[in-house]
């Protein structure tokens, strides 16, 4: 949030913008599924990082079997609201509907996310 001449003014850098994009036409592009309002959901999300080059073989098996984590950026918080501002209105009616969040950051060959929402059924 930037304020001009006493007036405050939201901006959205342009690669968030592009990243929401690519998760909604990622999302149109294997599902169709649109929760209604009222329903309460789950998400899980796991994002997956590449391994820097310069590590060494040891320390590379050691980061692909999850015993090194990725402390890295960008931060867990960051990932969650891109992806699920990113779904309002594609997905499910608004955020709000998530009652549950599961997420987690690793290592990985190929560096992707992999999002998973169901309803909870009570």
């Amino acid at each position: 949030m930037s304020r001009i001449k006493g007036r405050k003014i939201t901006y959205t850098p342009k690669q968030t913008t592009e990243y929401e994009k690519l998760i909604r036409a990622s999302y149109t592009a294997v599902s169709k599924i649109f929760f209604e309002r009222d329903t309460p959901l789950e998400i899980s999300i796991t994002a997956l990082f590449s391994i820097p080059k310069s590590v060494s073989k040891k320390l590379k098996n050691s980061m692909l079997k999850g015993n090194i984590l990725p402390t890295k950026k960008p931060d867990s918080d960051n990932i969650i609201k891109i992806i699920l501002d990113a779904l309002n209105g594609v997905c499910y009616h608004d955020d709000a509907q998530i009652c549950r969040i599961y997420f987690e950051k690793k290592y990985a060959e190929i560096p992707a996310t992999t999002i998973t929402i169901k309803e909870i059924n009570l």
